[in-house]
């Protein structure tokens, strides 16, 4: 289970070479609100129990995988601008299952930069209305990745900001990160 949101490395791999996977899920959870802000849309998922601003409309990538620990579900939204990508997601484990916040926190992190085979550049340790979170920047020949990944109850959340090389992208990475708010 300490693959935890290794789906954020894979789904990112399949950014690079532009290609992804979408799977449904059996589930009839309301679909995300989206709402107009500027050049920007506020999504607003009532499942993820989150809203955050992204450059496009994103639709929610679900996958259920079992594991020895029990079944877990990752959802992942994406968004790419001519500038770089913006993804973020969470797992629902299976109630049962019980973790480590710090070694989950290190683990996504971990997972993410040897996913997108990546050097890890820092690595700090922050909060978000005082539940745990780490914030890291890695890089790539192609991309430079800012990624925050917080534990909320028995819940990660992780939100990916990949800036393509030779862009500056700092006020829509800033905008995105500042906009994340979990109920």
């Amino acid at each position: 289970m300490r693959k935890s949101i290794a789906f954020c490395s894979l789904l990112l791999l399949a950014v690079v070479s532009v290609h992804a996977q979408e799977h449904s899920s059996a589930t009839t959870a309301r679909p995300p609100s989206v709402t107009n802000t500027g050049s920007w849309v506020k999504l607003d998922s009532d499942e993820g129990r989150f809203s955050v601003l992204l450059p496009e409309l994103a639709k929610d990538q679900v996958e259920t995988q079992n594991s020895a620990k029990g079944p877990y579900t990752t959802h992942l939204f994406m968004a790419r601008n001519t500038k770089g990508v913006f993804l973020v997601g969470w797992v629902d484990y299976d109630p049962s299952f019980n973790f480590g916040v710090q070694s989950e926190l290190e683990a996504n992190r971990d997972n993410f930069v040897k996913g997108v085979n990546a050097t890890l550049l820092n690595s700090n340790r922050i909060t978000l209305n005082g539940n745990p979170g780490l914030e890291f920047t890695a890089e790539t020949p192609q991309t430079t990745f800012k990624s925050r990944v917080y534990i909320i109850g028995k819940r990660p959340y992780q939100l990916i900001a990949g800036t393509y090389k030779g862009q500056d992208n700092s006020d829509e990475v800033a905008r995105f990160f500042a906009s994340f708010e979990v109920r």
